[in-house]
């Protein structure tokens, strides 16, 4: 549901603004204030971590380029960009999930549907 997973919601990684007060309404950053700002340039606990956007990878392109003639088509393995090691299974990754945009089973995952009643989830 996004990426990096679940990054719209605002509750996890602390994004956005809200409005705080009952008479002067002011608006401020969820995260965090102008003191906040100087405790969080170092080390920020709700920044999306690596598994949040699962491990980056590559293809073993040199397979394709150097290999010999045969009759079935040479494949490019995904190689971890962090370990430099094979992938077996990549299960998320950038527009993972763009081919389920508008479908029920991304919209049941939407941080922006929670809390929304099952009539509103049929419209």
């Amino acid at each position: 549901t996004g990426y990096p997973t679940r990054w719209e919601d605002q509750t996890k990684y602390r994004g956005g603004w809200v409005v705080d007060g009952q008479r002067q309404k002011s608006l401020r950053l969820r995260l965090q204030g102008k003191w906040g700002t100087l405790t969080n340039i170092f080390y920020n606990p709700y920044l999306p971590t690596l598994d949040d956007y699962f491990e980056p990878w590559t293809y073993d392109y040199q397979n394709l380029i150097n290999a010999p003639l045969a009759d079935e088509q040479p494949t490019a393995r995904a190689i971890s960009m962090v370990t430099g090691k094979y992938m077996d299974t990549i299960e998320a990754g950038p527009n993972w999930d763009d081919d389920l945009g508008g479908s029920q089973v991304y919209a049941n995952n939407d941080p922006n549907f929670d809390g929304a009643s099952d009539e509103e989830m049929r419209q």
